[in-house]
């Protein structure tokens, strides 16, 4: 059986500190590029309206791998010998339809939304009009 994978999914250019309305997804990835021998923060706010004030999000385990510290933030450390591109996954259930992410010391590579809640299966043109005519034919 095949998930509808490209339909439950939106990739998006993302810049630290842009508002995202994630209405109809419950999950995210944030690619974060963290030079060597770094550490970057990543801090996660969220809102009600795009314009409205933003506060952090209450939840120490919105970031799934990385456990928000004291100051609200999640922390990715490279000790490798090259720069890395750490996938950041993040829990957005507990969120309210906008999110802000700030990124320290990192450059954001993109942002995907996923665990779409409402997406209707897309099915080719082409399929369904061979399928409608096999039926007429009997």
């Amino acid at each position: 059986m095949k998930k509808a994978l490209f339909d439950t999914v939106a990739v998006l250019p993302y810049t630290s500190g842009s508002v995202v309305d994630r209405l109809g997804y419950e999950s995210a990835i944030l690619a974060v590029t963290v030079k060597t021998s770094q550490t970057a923060t990543v801090k996660i706010e969220h809102c009600d309206t795009d314009s409205g004030t933003f506060e952090a999000v209450p939840d120490s385990r919105v970031f799934v791998d990385n456990p928000v510290d004291t100051s609200g933030q999640a922390s990715l450390k490279n000790e490798d010998a090259a720069d890395v591109v750490a996938n950041l996954d993040i829990d957005l259930i507990g969120c309210k339809r906008y999110i802000k992410l700030t990124v320290t010391n990192g450059t954001v590579g993109g942002l995907a939304l996923g665990d779409a809640t409402d997406y209707p299966v897309k099915y080719p043109v082409q399929a369904t009009a061979a399928a409608d005519t096999d039926d007429e034919e009997g």
